[in-house]
């Protein structure tokens, strides 16, 4: 018997031996990538960042610089409570609870049925009496293994698509924590201008007030006229309504950051002034292109995407090749009670299941193509977010660079405009003068302020997109540095 059994082995052996070399049946021929990506060295950085001055890379609090403490607090109830953030992180658990199911698929699964039914037996077939022509128990107890021995390693690449994928999700929750963090700065910065708007607004209506006063003191004296107020009248209504546009900015501001922060508007209402400042240093980190790859989560995603598209173009090849399962059980089937548990009762089993692909009707080669255009997408997608992230960063530059110019002469010209006004002020002290001019001289002041805080503004944002554009203090999760022996396929 064992002869018989082993001649059996030997002809399975040699049928699967001519199958394998018969297997160029279904060809892959034709079908490669497109894409190459790009090294980030391989771009020209331009002369904005080859000559940045050198600072440190960003740490991951960057957001402390502007020495606000209200600022610090919005962030930290941010980071804790916000939906998004934590919608984020839900799609991370999904990700990797999909990379578990697809490991799943790469182990031998063993698994045990127990099926007890009550039926009446066909006496016109095979079954003997007693139980045929009468109701009985028929009982099977089993404990299976199947093992896919994935010779090709088509399931092993799918489970290191998914774990990549996991990867990638993983980095944009980073990628989330940055954009929400900047949008909390900006709309931040955005409401410290508009409060110094409301400082200049109020001085203004102030100031229209006074011309009001002096036009109707001129005309109660009789060296002015009805016309000479009213043209000065009409200015407070537009400067009142000036100052309620700024105001309701404010507002619609707090409640932003109320929402940014995961709260409601009524939390937006305990947001005080903002008390920003910021002398923290223009520059860049040194070897910037390289080191912006493994720092950005954005350009991490879609590098870890495009591997995850390789690991599916693998997958795809190995479907071309045959493959084998080893299937086995073994139990106890019976029918009735009585003897179920015995020897006589005893069932078991064992082979090899060979799959091979001979005529699918284009199935693999089009799943394959498919394959190999995603990859193409992943890789391009991934070239660009790579471009524009150092276009991100030289735009930021530029700005920070052309602001700070901006800002010596928009406050040299407010020195300017104050010394005017001071001289304006002693020549109508001296009677030379009138205070319409001290009035006339002050517009100008109140302009050029209005010009310094939004130059300034522009700076504190420009200051939090450069961060932003560096990866906000992202820590290094490049595929050789973030991978491991207990999560990293092997």
């Amino acid at each position: 018997m064992a002869t018989a059994d082993q001649g059996l082995w030997v002809k399975f052996a040699a049928a699967s031996a001519l199958l394998i070399l018969q297997a160029g049946c279904v060809s892959m021929k034709g079908i490669e990538p497109k894409a190459q990506t790009i090294g980030a060295n391989q771009l020209d950085a331009g002369a904005s960042i080859a000559k940045a001055p050198a600072i440190a890379w960003p740490n991951e609090d960057w957001w402390t610089a502007y020495r606000d403490p209200q600022l610090n607090a919005l962030i930290a109830k941010t980071i804790a409570g916000s939906p998004t953030l934590r919608l984020a992180q839900a799609r991370v658990a999904l990700s990797r609870a999909y990379a578990d199911s697809m490991h799943a698929e790469t182990t031998p699964n063993i698994g045990a049925d127990l099926s007890v039914a009550r039926e009446r037996f066909t006496a016109l077939q095979f079954i003997p009496p007693p139980w045929g022509g009468n109701f009985d128990w028929n009982n099977k107890a089993t404990v299976s293994l199947a093992y896919d021995l994935d010779l090709w390693g088509r399931q092993e690449s799918i489970w290191r698509a998914s774990v990549d994928e996991s990867r990638a999700v993983a980095v944009e929750v980073q990628q989330v924590k940055l954009e929400l963090i900047a949008a909390i700065v900006r709309s931040y910065v955005e409401m410290a201008m508009e409060y110094t708007l409301r400082d200049v607004a109020e001085e203004r209506l102030a100031q229209i007030g006074q011309r009001v006063a002096i036009a109707r003191r001129g005309l109660a004296a009789g060296i002015g006229t009805e016309m000479e107020v009213s043209e000065v009248e009409t200015q407070l209504p537009m400067a009142r309504a000036q100052l309620e546009v700024v105001n309701a900015h404010i507002a619609l501001l707090r409640n932003q950051l109320a929402a940014l922060s995961g709260q409601g508007p009524g939390a937006g209402e305990h947001i005080k002034r903002p008390a920003l400042m910021l002398d923290a240093p223009i520059g860049l980190p040194d070897q910037l292109p390289a080191n912006l790859v493994s720092r950005r989560p954005d350009v991490q995603a879609y590098r870890w995407r495009a591997e995850a598209a390789q690991q599916d173009i693998d997958g795809a090849k190995a479907a071309f090749y045959p493959n084998i399962n080893l299937l086995a059980f073994i139990g106890f089937q019976a029918l009735g009670f009585g003897q179920l548990i015995s020897n006589a009762a005893s069932i078991a089993g064992v082979g090899p299941a060979l799959s091979l692909p001979i005529f699918d009707g284009g199935r693999r080669r089009g799943n394959l193509s498919a394959k190999t255009a995603i990859y193409d997408i992943a890789v391009e997608n991934y070239n660009s977010v790579l471009v524009h992230a150092l276009q991100d960063v030289s735009d930021q530059l530029v700005v920070l660079q052309s602001n700070a110019k901006q800002r010596a002469e928009a406050e040299n010209a407010l020195a300017l405009a104050r010394k005017a006004r001071m001289l304006a002020e002693a020549s109508y002290r001296a009677g030379i003068s009138n205070y319409q001019h001290v009035l006339d001289i002050q517009s100008s002041v109140l302009r050029q302020q209005e010009i310094v805080a939004q130059l300034q503004a522009v700076r504190f944002d420009a200051y939090t997109g450069l961060m932003r554009a560096l990866g906000g203090g992202t820590m290094d999760t490049s595929p050789a540095q973030n991978a491991t022996a207990t999560d990293r396929p092997h």
